[in-house]
């Protein structure tokens, strides 16, 4: 029987936040076959050994598959190992360090039959927990934030809970593997995406518990790294995405649009070393405002995109 829609994730050393991702997979109320595809991307453990007990609990409508890459560490590839070894003609795309309701799978899938979309985007949430800090709750106003069900650009397309086509995943030639530091492998299969025509669809009602407990610094640390590798990388792989994250104010200062002139000195001042450091240090101190936690992972991406390093 081919199932109607496959969980596809990546994991490496998933530890107790992959065992909630697992229970969350067990108590799914969807009363059809469905396919679970974990990609062990190079585990310390195997995956197979370590979580045999969650696995085990998986319900009957669920078919396993566990593919093992070692070594591992490249995020697109494994993405790719996912949806190629899929059945189904849906793909779940989900992180190793998520928590949901048993609703989730089902809702999907009506969610893409009620709308016809080719992709179909949920809510990541970080501010879950009442100790939720202002770092947190900036988090969840990002990219789409609070806004109402309807279409995405597709420079917000992030896969963690994200359905799309296997067949169109096929089609645009799979996620990048020459992306093979953190981030940027989603926004790149967005522009491909969005160049194919495909129709985005947000649904806010689509939710998710990010598990994941990132610092301030060390998310900077991560910007730093996309800016660097991952955006760079894109921008000269699609001149069209020209401006995107900012990258227009690191252009030759009077470069066109030549409005932007006083724009882009000023943002070579503020992504002075010294001056990164300095706020990076009282966001930390002080938990901070929205525009600040902006401007650190900004700023980070785009010092990374110069090809600085505000750590030195």
């Amino acid at each position: 029987m081919i199932p109607d829609i496959s969980v596809q994730v990546p994991v490496k050393n998933g530890g107790d936040v992959f065992k909630r991702f697992l229970k969350s997979l067990a108590a799914q109320d969807i009363q059809s076959s469905w396919e679970l595809v974990i990609v062990d991307d190079g585990s310390d453990i195997p995956v197979r050994e370590e979580f045999l007990q969650q696995l085990g609990e998986l319900p009957d409508f669920c078919t396993l598959k566990l593919i093992r890459r070692d070594p591992g560490g490249n995020r697109p590839a494994a993405r790719n190992a996912a949806f190629e070894a899929s059945d189904a003609p849906v793909g779940l795309l989900m992180d190793a360090d998520l928590e949901f309701e048993p609703s989730l799978l089902r809702r999907h899938l009506e969610a893409r039959e009620k709308t016809g979309a080719d992709v179909v985007m949920g809510r990541r949430i970080n501010a879950w927990s009442q100790n939720a800090t202002p770092w947190q709750k900036w988090f969840d106003s990002r990219a789409m934030g609070n806004a109402p069900a309807g279409e995405f650009p597709w420079n917000y397309f992030i896969t963690g809970n994200l359905s799309i086509s296997c067949s169109l995943l096929e089609k645009a030639g799979g996620f990048d593997t020459a992306i093979d530091s953190y981030g940027g492998e989603d926004t790149e299969m967005g522009c491909r995406l969005n160049g194919m025509g495909v129709s985005f669809h947000w649904d806010p009602e689509l939710t998710v518990n990010h598990l994941d407990d990132v610092s301030v610094r060390r998310h900077s640390e991560k910007m730093l790294e996309y800016g660097r590798t991952g955006l760079r990388y894109t921008l000269e792989k699609h001149p069209g995405a020209r401006g995107l994250l900012g990258s227009r104010w690191i252009e030759p200062i009077f470069s066109r649009p030549i409005h932007l002139c006083v724009m882009r000195f000023l943002t070579r001042a503020a992504l002075l070393g010294s001056v990164y450091r300095t706020l990076l240090r009282y966001a930390e101190k002080h938990g901070s405002s929205s525009v600040l936690f902006t401007y650190l992972a900004v700023g980070a991406i785009l010092i990374g995109l110069r090809g600085g390093d505000y750590r030195k």
